[in-house]
């Protein structure tokens, strides 16, 4: 089973390409996007939850959690004009524990990491920012569209592999309101990330107050 450390590298050789691969070209090869379904009248937010999906949380490892903070910062540059909430985190499946053997780690053997990147303010082209982050993620392959639920916009998935061996899934979706990434490090088909992710972004979204 990965170790902390080797999950920390899967982050480093995938998430980050965003961050240096923000200027590339705004279009891919296929559209990632879904049919846009109407967006919610009113503006949105982005909250994160104490626990995600219930029971997982929040992670204190600094450097996964920079990472995501770095892609939320590259994703204020897509909007319009400033971002109206924001957040970059990670959530893991129990709680971390440092020991001198291993540093900081996940405790037992479910060593699957959740990193979320979100920001709210003025999306002008929903489709074509989806398009964007996918094309500055190059090594993430395999991108199709998936539904983008009751909040509506446009979403897709794609699939990447570190260095390391450790599966990675990265789902994105785009709004009039809102951008958000959600990556799966470690997850099996029989986890269905895709299908988590539509509950992870409910969980996120929030109409602004």
């Amino acid at each position: 089973m990965p170790t902390g450390s080797a999950i920390v590298g899967a982050l480093t050789s995938t998430i980050l390409l965003f961050a240096t691969g923000c200027s590339g070209q705004s279009d891919t090869p296929t559209s990632a996007a879904a049919t846009q379904s109407s967006p919610p009248a009113a503006a949105m937010r982005i909250d994160k939850p104490a626990k995600l999906l219930g029971t997982w949380p929040e992670s204190v490892d600094r450097v996964i959690r920079g990472q995501a903070e770095q892609t939320m910062g590259n994703f204020t540059k897509l909007l319009a004009a400033g971002p109206t909430s924001a957040t970059g985190t990670a959530y893991v499946r129990a709680e971390e524990v440092h020991s001198g053997e291993r540093g900081l780690h996940i405790p037992g053997d479910d060593q699957r990491v959740i990193q979320i990147s979100a920001v709210s303010g003025t999306i002008t082209d929903p489709t074509a920012t989806l398009d964007k982050v996918f094309a500055g993620l190059p090594k993430v392959t395999d991108v199709g569209s998936v539904a983008p639920g009751p909040l509506g916009g446009v979403a897709g998935c794609g699939t990447g592999q570190a260095g390391t061996g450790i599966p990675v899934d990265v789902c994105v979706w785009s709004d009039q309101h809102t951008i958000g990434m959600v990556t799966f490090v470690n997850f099996t088909k029989a986890d269905d990330p895709r299908g988590v992710f539509g509950q992870i972004r409910a969980e996120l979204e929030r109409p602004a107050r």
